[in-house]
């Protein structure tokens, strides 16, 4: 094959022969150019499309991230809401007992309650069996040390992050509720102890004692003896009233103090109440403070109508201490 090439009107024509060899070689080249050309297209869409998936399989796990982190976010409110809830019951019940305490007690002092294990026999005697004798009791008034509350909601500084404050303030909640049942737990018993004290009067009008506790002439002997208890002269019938909770453990008759009932108080305190006309209780009946338990009389050794009252721990009268 033979190709004329001018270049213009007075040019000169030059001649290219070409052999089959030549188209040959040209439309192999050609093809080898379209072919590089196809696979080079096919290698950059191939990229793009991943490159699209990638971005698109990063944004579906952003996007679950962030509906799995609201989620727990949500989880965690939920729980936090639910423990402050907690948390304010039982702080309305350490405040409805407070208030209890403090409407019951204005015969008693809870700080020292609260301290009746640790006392001695002399120092309990002084304030079970003084109480009764004066007819009077603990005031009111509050007191102690400062003890701040060591779990104090703490909600991080600013900077930190929206979790982290907030499964820090779900720790503090947990941590506060804690703190409130062993405040509640605490209160409680000391509800308890305080009930079982003896402080209030056995008499529902004190009379002044006839005979004290100590060494005393015997009405009977008139020699020196000692006496184990105090003597509230009062009128026949008059009803003897427990002077805190407790079960009754004996109410029968005895020979020296007629008919005579003991209640078993906590802290191994036992209170005695002798020479009554009748008992209205039994063993094993529990009775609480204040209620009537039997009536005034002069049975057993007794020289008129009254209530031989004793306190007794451990089987010992507090007196001989």
């Amino acid at each position: 094959m033979q190709i004329l090439i001018m270049t213009g009107p007075h040019s000169r024509v030059r001649e290219i022969n070409l052999t089959a060899r030549h188209l040959v070689f040209g439309s192999a080249t050609v093809l080898a150019l379209l072919f590089g050309a196809n696979l080079m297209v096919s290698s950059v869409t191939s990229e793009t499309k991943d490159l699209l998936h990638a971005m698109e399989k990063k944004e579906l796990l952003e996007k679950r991230f962030i509906a799995n982190s609201e989620d727990d976010y949500e989880t965690k409110l939920m729980e936090l809401q639910a423990r402050l809830e907690d948390t304010q019951r039982t702080l309305d019940q350490l405040d409805a007992l407070r208030t209890q305490l403090l409407r019951t007690n204005g015969q008693g002092n809870i700080n020292n309650v609260a301290n009746v294990t640790n006392l001695s026999n002399a120092d309990f005697n002084n304030q079970a069996v003084g109480a009764v004798s004066l007819g009077g009791g603990f005031g009111a008034a509050q007191g102690g040390p400062l003890r701040p509350s060591t779990a104090t909601i703490n909600l991080g500084n600013q900077g930190e992050q929206y979790g982290a404050r907030l499964d820090r303030t779900v720790q503090d909640s947990i941590a506060l509720n804690s703190r409130a049942q062993q405040m509640q737990s605490s209160l409680t018993h000391t509800w308890d102890v305080a009930n079982s004290i003896p402080t209030a009067s056995p008499l529902e009008l004190m009379p002044q004692a006839s005979s004290g506790l100590g060494y005393r002439p015997d009405p009977f002997t008139g020699k020196v003896a000692w006496h184990e208890g105090t003597d509230f002269p009062a009128a026949y019938g008059t009803p003897i009233l427990a002077t805190a909770d407790g079960m009754v453990i004996r109410a029968a008759w005895d020979e020296e103090y007629g008919y005579v009932t003991d209640v078993q108080h906590k802290n191994g305190v036992v209170t005695r109440y002798a020479h009554a006309q009748e008992i209205l209780v039994k063993p094993g009946d529990f009775v609480k403070q204040a209620q009537a338990i039997a009536k005034v009389g002069s049975t057993g050794r007794s020289t008129g109508p009254h209530l031989h009252y004793e306190v007794l721990r451990d089987g010992q009268s507090l007196a001989r201490n």
